[in-house]
This record gives structure tokens, C-alpha cells and sequence, in this order.
């Protein structure tokens, strides 16, 4: 075993929730979630020697959970697994905490959300689900920062496009 392989194991374990919240928004199933982030905590301890000295680790975590929560998509989709429409990746508010409205509005972005592009998708729960800065973004997208920004504009743009198309949408 490789000697950063206990240090990578903490990590993964600190970074576990930002984690399941990524695979969650990809996978869009709770279960299979949980369980990307174990097979991806398992394969980055494995590939402990790939991990460089100096790089912030989350973003070379996040390849491997993205890599693995494709691969798994991928094998869905061969054996014609449909995805589940209305699992959410925001967290739903309390029926007795929010009002009503809160919670249309909350529908509203999902489905708008929905209608982006996988790229968008990502870039928006990167920054604004995960809160990751662009330098963090960047690294996680192997792109320079001012990629990220103009990505970001790009995917808020057409967020806004979504929500202005939906019916039910109160500003």
C-alpha cells in the first residue's frame, strides 16, 4: 500500500458529503450515489501513486467519482436503465419550514436545470451546490479560470433562458 494512501482515506472521508452531493446530481439515485463515493474513495486509495504533491485533492477525487459515475450511466444506459425524472439534487425544504412558494420556485429551477446541457449542469453544481472556486472548478475541468468564469456566464445565461421559458416560473 502506498504511503499517502491513509492521508488520501481522510480526505475522501472529509470530502464525503460534497462527494455523495456530486455523484447524487449525476446519477440522480441516492443508493447508487453512496455507492460511487465508496467505489471512488476505494480506486483513489488505489491510485494513491498518481496523486501529486501539492494538488488539491478534491479535484483529483472528483475526476475519479465523475469517471466512475460516467462509466456506471454508461452501463445504464446499455442495458436500457432509464434514469428517474423527479429525483432532486436540491434539497427539498421542510413542508413545515418553507411555504409553498419556496418550494414551486425550488421545482421550477429543477426543471429548468433539467433542460441544460450536461456542461452546464456540472459548472453549476460545481460553484454553486458545491461552492468550489474557480481555481478549484478549474482544476477539476483541467481549464484555465477565465474558462471557467465565461462557462459560468454561459450556464447562468442559459439557467435564466430556462426558468423565463417555464410557465410556472415567479421571479
Amino acid at each position: 500500500m502506498h504511503p499517502r494512501a491513509a492521508q488520501l482515506s481522510s480526505w475522501a472521508h472529509d470530502h464525503r458529503d460534497r462527494a455523495y452531493l456530486a455523484a447524487l446530481s449525476l446519477l440522480r439515485d441516492p443508493d447508487a450515489a453512496m455507492d460511487a463515493v465508496q467505489e471512488a474513495t476505494a480506486r483513489a486509495i488505489t491510485a494513491a501513486d498518481r496523486f501529486e504533491d501539492g494538488a488539491l485533492f478534491y479535484p483529483w477525487f472528483y475526476r475519479i467519482l465523475k469517471n466512475h459515475c460516467l462509466d456506471l450511466l454508461r452501463r445504464r444506459q446499455r442495458r436500457g436503465v432509464e434514469d428517474e425524472e423527479a429525483v432532486s439534487t436540491l434539497p427539498a425544504p421542510s413542508e413545515t419550514d418553507a411555504p409553498l412558494l419556496t418550494h414551486e420556485r425550488e421545482a421550477a429551477v429543477q426543471r429548468a436545470l433539467a433542460r441544460l446541457s450536461p456542461d452546464h449542469q456540472e459548472i453549476l453544481h460545481l460553484r454553486h451546490w458545491q461552492e468550489l472556486t474557480y481555481d478549484e472548478i478549474g482544476a477539476i475541468l483541467n481549464v484555465p479560470t477565465g474558462t471557467v468564469m465565461s462557462r459560468l456566464y454561459r450556464a447562468r445565461r442559459a439557467l435564466q433562458d430556462a426558468l423565463a421559458a417555464d410557465p410556472r416560473w415567479t421571479p
